[in-house]
């Protein structure tokens, strides 16, 4: 690592029908800028490897972080359902003043870069929220235009929402609601995006903070 031998292992005959996993660990100052790994194999018969970063950070904050191939922002709305003029409607507010158990919140998930194939956008739900496909009579996915832009396929899973484009043209907007379950001060994680394929092209929004008071 960075031109220092911090592994020396011995392969035998046994070891060919099994994987070997070897963890490495630095922090802070024991880490450079650009990180080098070599892997150098002597004797006879073939290595097959690959590699993997886990990566953490003490910061309570993560920034946005993209390149002009691909950019995600996220943004909270508050959902309200108008029945004023005798058929219902579904209306997106800004998210201001208190947030409450029992409130339908919307995440709205902006992808910009470009074209490219087989995107998929992974958004952590905050804690105390549960995500919702339907609110009253209204179906909230690519059926209606105004609502969401089309996806190939939508996952809501335990702890996040994830999204798959199997061609993406540049620039697209998804949304899904929650509804807001238990009261507390909650982190959220940043909302992700990547191309399947090609991982290396990747971006993140922002982490956030959400309080949810109890309903009154």
């Amino acid at each position: 690592l960075n031109g220092e031998q911090i592994i020396n292992h011995r392969m035998k005959a046994v070891d060919a029908t099994r994987a070997q996993t070897f963890v490495i660990k630095r922090s802070g100052r024991e880490l450079s800028p650009i990180n080098r790994v070599r892997v150098v194999k002597r004797g006879r018969g073939m290595l097959y490897f690959n590699a993997a970063l886990e990566y953490h950070t003490n910061d309570e904050v993560t920034p946005a972080q993209g390149t002009s191939e691909l950019q995600l922002m996220r943004e909270y709305l508050r959902l309200r359902i108008d029945e004023s003029s005798g058929k219902p409607e579904w209306k997106l507010e800004p998210l201001t003043g208190e947030v409450r158990s029992g409130d339908l919140i919307v995440s709205r998930l902006t992808v910009k870069g470009a074209p490219a194939q087989h995107l998929m956008i992974e958004d952590p739900i905050p804690a105390g929220f549960e995500q919702t496909s339907r609110v009253g009579g209204f179906e909230l996915d690519y059926t209606d235009g105004k609502w969401s832009d089309w996806y190939s396929s939508r996952e809501f899973r335990d702890e996040r929402t994830v999204f798959f484009v199997n061609f993406f043209d540049g620039e697209a907007t998804f949304q899904y609601a929650m509804r807001v379950q238990i009261p507390g001060d909650f982190r959220v994680a940043p909302a992700r995006a990547e191309l399947m394929y090609r991982p290396q092209v990747n971006a993140n929004a922002p982490s956030a903070r959400m309080t949810i008071k109890d309903k009154e």
